[in-house]
């Protein structure tokens, strides 16, 4: 039998840690002890104070297996922040696997893995189309109120995908109204057709991140040095290890009070987290970043 004690408490000593109190219990693995830390000292270092913070678990489904139970769950977590004058919510899912005999033997975030090999991905622009349609136009409204709207949901159009992030990144693209091409080669531009025909560049953030630079069709990129020239709708991209892999991307919601970016997210569902990713437990020191800011056919709209 599922112990529910054991989540209340594991929250409960999860959403103290943010403010001081308490020490990290056996509860709190290490890695996840790390990355709240690593929270709090960007909450100092941005000048925001943390006024408070909820927190709350759902669970997806429970399985027995010798005399252990599995937990497929997700957790919640709502942060309401204030920086001088300026309040706003930053909130995170964390989609997990807790197992207990009894008691919590040890929790496991599922990990933003890459998911081709990037050696055999070698993105190409359409050959058919190689200039740019002035009418393309990206509305960064759209795109951000998409990525408002479905930033913790899956919208059923698509599918959803374990590491889910590029998917979701496309579909806002889409809302924004960039005209997809490539279709049907997966190693030619960006297109999705349905649940089981997509590129490599819609589904995959390595083939994203290759893709990005050299399109003049459906996406034009230009890579910036600094995120603070990034505009709302704009995307950054993660490779965590350093190692030439591009594994994660996400795309600008928001800016704080120093013009610095607030990103929402998929695999490990985030809205209006700061852009550094800092506190996450895949940041390591080796982390690299690209910036892009998407062009459209006319001009380039801020909504700073």
């Amino acid at each position: 039998m599922l112990n529910r004690d054991l989540f209340e408490r594991y929250v409960k000593e999860r959403l103290q840690l943010y403010f001081g109190d308490g020490s990290r219990s056996h509860l709190i693995q290490e890695s996840e002890f790390l990355a709240i830390q690593r929270k709090v000292e960007l909450y100092h270092q941005r000048n925001i104070s943390l006024v408070k913070a909820y927190g709350n678990v759902e669970v997806k489904n429970i399985w027995t297996d010798d005399d252990i139970t599995y937990v497929n769950y997700t957790l919640h977590i709502r942060y309401f922040l204030k920086q001088t004058d300026l309040y706003f919510e930053e909130e995170q899912q964390e989609r997990q696997m807790a197992l207990n005999h009894h008691e919590m033997v040890y929790d496991i975030e599922f990990p933003i893995k890459y998911e081709d090999d990037p050696n055999e991905i070698e993105i190409k622009e359409d050959e058919q189309d190689t200039t740019m349609d002035r009418n393309n136009i990206y509305n960064r409204f759209n795109a951000v109120k998409y990525a408002e709207t479905w930033w913790d949901g899956h919208n059923k159009e698509y599918p959803l995908y374990a590491n889910d992030c590029t998917n979701f990144i496309s579909q806002c693209l889409r809302a924004g109204g960039l005209k997809m091409n490539g279709m049907p080669k997966n190693a030619v531009g960006w297109w999705y057709k349905n649940y089981s025909a997509s590129s490599y560049s819609w589904r995959v953030a390595h083939a994203l991140r290759k893709y990005l630079p050299k399109s003049q069709t459906g996406i034009k990129a230009e890579e910036v040095g600094n995120p603070k020239e990034l505009s709302l709708g704009d995307l950054i991209l993660y490779d965590f290890e350093g190692d030439g892999r591009w594994n994660h991307c996400t795309i600008v919601v928001a800016k704080d009070e120093n013009g610095e970016p607030l990103v929402n997210a998929h695999t490990q569902n985030s809205r209006k987290r700061y852009w550094s990713y800092y506190d996450s437990t895949a940041y390591t020191d080796n982390i690299k970043y690209k910036y892009f800011h998407i062009v459209d056919g006319l001009n380039k709209p801020n909504m700073e």
